[in-house]
């Protein structure tokens, strides 16, 4: 039997889920520097911080829309390939049926 293919969407959901964390954590920093003006008076602000003042909204919303579209992606593709594996199991002749799963405990079995 074949192994099953790995989906491409679990890497782009890897990467662009770390980077989301990273963009959100910073987004949180620069707001809360924001709002405590005293600290942030402590020297100029950081390259990363002058990146969330001008692109943090738009950073953030373009990372939800692409771990969106890298969600359905990976579901789209498991369901596809879960397809294709029972009718590859139903061509061959072993009918692709699970087993009965058991019940809860004092359940009356049929």
């Amino acid at each position: 039997m074949a192994r099953p293919r790995t989906n491409p969407f679990y890497v782009a959901l890897g990467l662009v889920g770390f980077l989301f964390t990273i963009t959100a954590s910073s987004y949180c920093v620069f707001v809360l520097r924001g709002v405590r003006p005293g600290q942030a008076e402590a020297g100029p602000p950081h390259a990363l911080e002058r990146l969330m003042d001008r692109h943090g909204t738009s950073l953030l919303a373009g990372q939800l829309v692409l771990l969106a579209i890298a969600t359905f992606g990976a579901v789209a593709v498991d369901h596809l390939e879960g397809e294709r594996i029972r009718r590859e199991r139903a061509a061959s002749g072993s009918g692709g049926e699970e087993p009965p799963r058991p019940g809860p405990p004092g359940a009356s079995q049929p």
